[in-house]
């Protein structure tokens, strides 16, 4: 590539391309995440954004459509008192209006912070998702969900001084949703 610092050069053709494959994989990525944060804060707009109305979801509890799923997963979501996905590296592959992505992630759970005890599940593994472009947006057409590890962790303590953070809630009451912090 040339100096990033000349900016009155038009970008070559190689170029153009790598920049739109960069954009594809960056709009992929967007839909992973949305997702994640939707279920994450109970943001059902932003979970059932990430799927096509026709989509297929197989998160092993529960395979079929995949707006059903949202509607499943999230009312399970709300029986915790926190959850977090952390979503680690994609593999996107675009091929026209199709795509491929493997994105590694694991999901923490709490269940019950008062009284003790604290049990926290997590489940680590990948959303294999097929992708379709339509209407110029991206949305997952069909998911499966591989579980690589799980664990669950009880214990009768706390961190030192968690009661004095701003504790996490579910959408619209989260802090995220409140000025000056709303997204």
């Amino acid at each position: 590539m040339r100096n990033m610092a000349d900016d009155s050069t038009p970008l070559t053709a190689v170029e153009l391309g790598q920049l739109r494959a960069l954009l594809e994989r960056d709009a992929i990525r967007r839909v992973v995440e949305g997702y994640a944060r939707g279920m994450d804060r109970c943001e059902e707009s932003n979970a059932r954004a990430a799927y096509w109305d026709d989509g297929h979801d197989n998160h092993g509890l529960f395979d079929g459509n995949a707006q059903e799923f949202v509607t499943w997963g999230l009312a399970a979501a709300k029986e915790y008192s926190g959850q977090q996905h952390v979503l680690g590296q994609s593999t996107i592959a675009v091929d026209g209006d199709r795509a491929s992505a493997e994105t590694y992630f694991v999901h923490y759970a709490e269940h019950g912070r008062a009284p003790s005890p604290n049990v926290v599940t997590a489940l680590a593994g990948r959303y294999l998702d097929h992708l379709e472009r339509r209407g110029g947006e991206w949305k997952i057409a069909d998911r499966v969900v591989v579980i690589d590890w799980s664990t669950v962790w009880r214990s009768e303590e706390r961190f030192p001084g968690v009661d004095a953070f701003v504790p996490g809630d579910w959408y619209p009451d989260d802090r995220i949703y409140t000025k000056p912090h709303s997204l």
